[in-house]
């Protein structure tokens, strides 16, 4: 008679198997694949730990398990989507996945729009249209532009805008202003492409393997898009309006010069979680 299989002994060997792979949340992301495969909610695994697995399920964990440890592929794109501010994303290899750090981003958007009627907004380098998605479902009465120069990227984010569905939300192939023609916005934000090539080649493996290198690479420094959307943000902001950026947590001085030798004012930095800085704000005055 052939051996039985639970599903706690499945969850042990996973989380072995990854952990020898030098995977840093062993057993969440081997709680994660499973679930997946058994068309489970995560937490519920807990309560179905005698269960036993048939040699198709097996065989399919098995294969999730060597894409995340011997591939690095990322477990939000194996699973094909990740969580971010309170709703669910699609997710892959076209795009960036969207980080907790980001949030912070969408919060302060969502701060700088208080009190402003019918606010309108640009979201430069889109991606999954997580930024644009989350401002525009917390405000409803907002009209949000988002854009991108990658194709692909955009048809991920009309299925993000689909599934969530954000009817203010439009997406237009756009090389950051290209195709803008709207220059009254109340707030533009971007978390642009950032990393230095000397930085790029210090990524962990599954972000520089698997996640697209134009989300991530910039030219000039890492300081390229801030210049380029920086210089032109005026021409599309009104009044009082506002720049908001993500930024590498070694970027706070130049994007301030950046930003300042560009008349902005009322300039602040936020800091992330880990105290590091990572939101910065100006003013067209």
């Amino acid at each position: 008679m052939s051996k039985i299989y639970k599903l706690l002994d499945i969850l042990k060997w996973s989380t072995e198997f990854l952990k020898n792979k030098e995977i840093v949340n062993a057993r969440l992301d081997a709680e994660y694949l499973i679930a997946s495969v058994l068309n489970l909610k995560r937490l519920d695994l807990y309560l179905n730990y005698e269960k036993p697995l048939s040699i198709e399920e097996r065989e399919e964990i098995k294969k999730l398990l060597i894409k995340r440890g011997k591939d690095k592929i990322p477990l939000q794109y194996i699973l094909g989507y990740e969580e971010f501010y309170g709703y669910k994303f699609e997710v892959n290899e076209n795009v960036l996945i969207p980080r907790p750090e980001t949030e912070l981003l969408v919060e302060q958007c969502l701060e700088n729009i208080k009190g402003i009627e019918e606010p309108k907004i640009l979201d430069i380098g889109t991606g999954s249209g997580a930024i644009a998605i989350s401002i525009a479902k917390q405000r409803k009465d907002s009209k949000v532009l988002a854009v991108d120069i990658e194709e692909k990227a955009l048809e991920v984010a009309n299925k993000n805008k689909i599934r969530n569905n954000a009817e203010n939300v439009k997406f237009i192939k756009s090389d950051i202003f290209e195709k803008v023609e709207y220059s009254k916005f109340d707030l533009i934000v971007s978390n642009p492409p950032y990393i230095k090539e000397e930085e790029y080649n210090e990524l962990m493996t599954e972000v520089k393997e698997h996640e697209p290198k134009s989300a991530l690479l910039a030219e000039e420094n890492g300081l390229y898009f801030y210049i380029n959307i920086t210089k032109d943000a005026k021409n599309h902001l009104k009044k009082g309006g506002v720049l908001a950026f993500e930024i590498g947590y070694n970027q706070r001085k130049e994007v301030k010069e950046i930003l300042l030798k560009n008349g902005y004012e009322k300039i602040r930095v936020i800091k992330d979680y880990s105290k590091n800085d990572r939101i910065i704000i100006g003013e067209k005055i």
